[in-house]
């Protein structure tokens, strides 16, 4: 079986890291936002995250310009509304591309929830109960 382009239903607002969203977004883009294989991933213990996390993954259309801070000590990574207009905000922790070279080709974002909960910058921004 062959692989396959992922499907892209889902729009997502990007806006510069770290602090909560201000103004519109600086991207707008297609996304699929899921699990992976239904593995629940958490961050390491003794990270900069003071609680467990579920981690989501965000795949995007390839060269889709989404940023993390792994380049750079002196930024910090995207933040990332999905669906777009929902207020479910994400940190984007990593960035790679999968397929690369090949007709599959897409980008992929390792997302952490971001809320008042977990983050300092997010105080008084909590995502919608219910969650929609």
């Amino acid at each position: 079986m062959a692989y396959t382009v992922p499907e892209f239903p889902l729009t997502c607002n990007i806006w510069a890291g770290p602090n909560p969203p201000a103004g519109s977004p600086r991207l707008s883009s297609v996304c699929n936002l899921g699990i992976g294989r239904r593995m629940m991933p958490s961050f390491p213990e003794g990270s900069v995250f003071d609680s467990p996390h579920m981690l989501a993954q965000l795949l995007l259309p390839p060269g889709t310009d989404i940023r993390d801070a792994s380049c750079s000590p002196t930024t910090s990574g995207d933040v990332v509304e999905v669906p777009a207009g929902t207020g479910r905000y994400y940190y984007v922790l990593g960035v790679d591309d999968l397929g690369k070279g090949f007709s599959n080709e897409h980008r992929f974002a390792l997302l952490a929830k971001a809320c008042s909960a977990y983050y300092a910058p997010f105080a008084g921004v909590d995502w919608p109960a219910p969650i929609p």
